[in-house]
């Protein structure tokens, strides 16, 4: 009984320190353990999904998903949309928010990590 009671104390903690973390997307909006999110927030043309995410709330969560980008080949409008697995984590938390989305080999984040800040990004 005690060692039940124990397992509910540590699911309850582990709950509510995971709904308290979120990132922001591309429409400013707060989400919790996203299992889609847009790249390149001006044309949507590459995104993550079907996200599994594993120790979110922590300081690093990790996820593994799906990415799709249009090649934008010969421009944008007439490209083709590619997918491959991924592996992603979110990190550096500041005031309860993820600011950080970033993989761990992939070319859509060749120009760095995915800046998850409120937009605008606050001052």
């Amino acid at each position: 009984m005690i060692v039940l009671a124990g397992g509910v104390a540590v699911l309850s903690w582990n709950q509510a320190h995971e709904s308290s973390v979120s990132i922001f997307d591309c429409n400013s909006h707060a989400t919790i353990a996203p299992k889609e999110f847009v790249l390149s927030c001006a044309d949507a043309n590459s995104e993550l999904t079907g996200l599994q995410w594993a120790g979110w709330g922590l300081p690093t969560a990790d996820a593994t998903g799906t990415a799709r980008w249009n090649d934008c080949i010969p421009n944008c409008v007439s490209g083709t949309w590619k997918s491959a697995s991924i592996s992603v984590y979110a990190y550096r938390i500041e005031n309860g928010h993820y600011t950080r989305l970033d993989a761990h080999d992939s070319n859509l984040f060749a120009g760095g990590p995915f800046v998850a800040e409120s937009y605008p990004p606050a001052k």
